[in-house]
């Protein structure tokens, strides 16, 4: 398994896109049916920002991608493979 953060970055206006967008994920992985290959670990929200930080852990980055983008959201995502390193 590859860890992986996602930053969810989006305007102001897009809010109520992004909450549906993250209460569909988190339905998802509470109830056990995303896919096969990926595990939602966790989703911080910045305080006065618009921005989000999921922690995945996936059998690839281009899995998750590609799962990510059926659900077309409409704002900024950036993907990373990461290592703790501390």
């Amino acid at each position: 398994m590859v860890e992986v953060i996602v930053i969810h970055q989006w305007k102001p206006e897009q809010k109520e896109k992004v909450m549906q967008f993250a209460t569909t994920i988190i339905n998802l992985a509470k109830n056990n049916k995303l896919p096969t290959g990926l595990k939602l670990n966790e989703i911080n929200l910045a305080k006065n920002a618009n921005i989000a930080v999921c922690k995945w852990s996936v059998d690839s980055l281009e899995h998750l991608l590609n799962v990510a983008s059926s659900l077309k959201p409409e704002w900024q995502i950036t993907a990373l493979e990461v290592e703790k390193a501390y």
